[in-house]
């Protein structure tokens, strides 16, 4: 039996209609061209010199003065309400060398986010912004909050606020990073189930060894499913699906989540490194991961 007849047997046993099976294939379709990519080290693109530059500058002087000198901000200075916990770093990431600006304090987040993204322009639905990743032609960078990560409070996980916040900046930072090398190396970056569950996977990974189901579901706002909750990303990641085929995915992702963390667990994937659980899980369709257990 081929991949495609037993990803229709999933379906089929799962009580999906015919007229819904193609629209969740389509959906579940592996956009990720593994074949051509090829490991090995990965050179810096030009803009990197130029934040080391940077980097160097902020070491000597203030950072508020060195991000409005040397950085396009829009017409009104960057203003900082608490520099000292702003931090700027070139992280070795996933994708490469990639410039990082950390900032703990809320406002400055927002402030950073508003005139090095939006150049003062109206910077939409920021308050429900944790990370932005700044993607122009000729200068990429990531800008992080701490903020807890997809607004899940601490105490739902069963941890202490500062713990969750310092995991959260991590989990950010590699989630962005991995969209970021799926966009460079594997030809797509897509608003899909599939990206996201790979994106946390790393993160979550580097944050605390082992894949946690439980945190990727939190932040959907499918933990609890089938009971109904108000706050989540699922919606954002299937809003091109009809109502049926959403429900049927929550089924799907679940399993497929905690499918995931079980594999995280065995000792042959711990022993691989970052890249290489990347590329497996970008190897895989949702329902070939469906499918690992």
């Amino acid at each position: 039996m081929g991949n495609v007849d037993k990803h229709k047997e999933i379906l089929k046993n799962l009580g999906v209609g015919e007229s819904i099976q193609k629209e969740i294939l389509d959906y579940c379709e592996n956009k990720f061209n593994v074949i051509e990519y090829k490991p090995g080290p990965i050179e810096d693109e030009p803009f990197v010199a130029t934040w080391r530059s940077i980097i160097n500058d902020i070491h000597g002087g203030n950072i508020n003065e060195v991000m409005n000198s040397r950085l396009p901000h829009g017409d009104e200075d960057i203003k900082l309400k608490s520099p000292e916990k702003v931090s700027i770093e070139v992280y070795n990431s996933i994708a490469g060398n990639i410039p990082v600006i950390y900032a703990k304090d809320e406002e400055d987040f927002y402030e950073i986010i508003k005139k090095l993204i939006y150049k003062g322009r109206p910077a939409p639905n920021l308050e429900k912004t944790g990370a932005s990743f700044a993607y122009g032609k000729t200068n990429r960078f990531i800008v992080l909050s701490n903020k807890p990560y997809s607004n899940i409070p601490a105490s739902k996980l069963g941890l202490e606020d500062e713990q969750w916040r310092n995991y959260s900046i991590i989990i950010r930072r590699e989630h962005e990073c991995t969209h970021y090398f799926t966009k460079r190396f594997l030809g797509s970056s897509q608003n899909n189930l599939h990206d996201e569950l790979i994106a946390d996977f790393t993160g979550i990974m580097c944050a605390v060894a082992e894949f946690k189901a439980k945190w990727f579901l939190a932040g959907m706002g499918i933990d609890m499913y089938p009971e109904k909750q108000e706050v989540g990303r699922f919606p954002v990641y299937t809003s091109k699906l009809s109502e049926q085929a959403a429900d049927f995915m929550k089924k799907i992702i679940i399993k497929t989540a905690n499918n995931i963390e079980e594999w995280s667990k065995q000792e042959s994937v711990k022993q691989m490194d970052r890249n290489e659980r990347v590329i497996f899980l970008c190897s895989k369709s949702i329902l070939d991961l469906y499918m690992l257990y």
